[in-house]
């Protein structure tokens, strides 16, 4: 894992419950997460927060989404946050690349996507689903692991806190699709339901796992719940 533009500076998800998880002090300025999920359990509205926060913080934000509009994207922010209308693409940025372009932009010399946001002062980044740029390296012959390692230090040079956006594997709701994201990114957490006795027609629970904080092994766990205002928040369950 290459450390460049991580620091030892801690600020705020913008997630509750979600700071203390990583030792106190919230996220690691200039650190990668990943963030492994289902369809479903609202990473989307995780990511927003996060954006949400780093505006509230006085910070420059940028989604970066791999697939959807982001006519349809920015409607969505501000259902949630319509007080931010004014910050669009002046403090949040959406900004739609293709998976082929994410690629090839982080290989141009000056680094396109690096260039990008730097230039524009922006201090979080998602890029949502990151998961499309993994489609696109996996083929018969193996995974392109080390295109996957050069969009990561990429990402580093900017300087950025970033969250990528990951499908769950079909068969192991706390690993990636391709498990390749684990090993390059500084933390990784997941969301997934959890149905009791695995019947799906009961009430189900949906949990938050840290599974690697700086690169050391976490597994530390809570539950998800959404306020009435919708906010996203983790809390650990009564013991009794």
């Amino acid at each position: 894992m290459d450390s460049v533009n991580v620091s030892n500076k801690k600020f705020s998800s913008g997630i509750p419950g979600m700071d203390e998880m990583f030792g106190g002090g919230g996220m690691t300025q200039g650190s990668i997460m990943t963030l492994i999920g289902e369809t479903g359990t609202g990473r989307t509205m995780f990511s927003f927060q996060f954006l949400h926060q780093g505006l509230l913080d006085g910070e420059k934000v940028m989604y970066i989404s791999l697939f959807n509009p982001i006519e349809q994207l920015i409607m969505k922010f501000l259902s949630r946050y319509p007080e931010m209308e004014e910050r669009i693409n002046k403090d949040i940025y959406f900004v739609q690349l293709s998976p082929e372009n994410l690629l090839i932009f982080s290989d141009l010399i000056g680094n396109g996507v690096a260039a990008m946001i730097k230039d524009l002062g922006v201090s979080r980044v998602v890029v949502n689903p990151f998961s499309m740029l993994e489609d696109m390296l996996a083929s018969p012959k193996g995974f392109r692991s080390t295109d996957l390692n050069r969009v990561y230090m990429s990402l580093r040079l900017t300087g950025a806190t970033t969250i990528l956006i990951v499908y769950s594997s079909a068969t192991d709701p706390l690993r990636s699709k391709y498990g390749y994201c684990e090993l390059f990114s500084d933390g990784v957490a997941c969301m997934f339901h959890e149905f009791p006795n695995k019947d799906y027609l009961k009430p189900y629970r949906m949990l938050f796992v840290l599974l690697k904080s700086r690169g050391h092994i976490t597994k530390t766990a809570k539950l998800v719940k959404y306020d009435s205002t919708g906010l996203f928040t983790l809390y650990t369950p009564n013991k009794n």
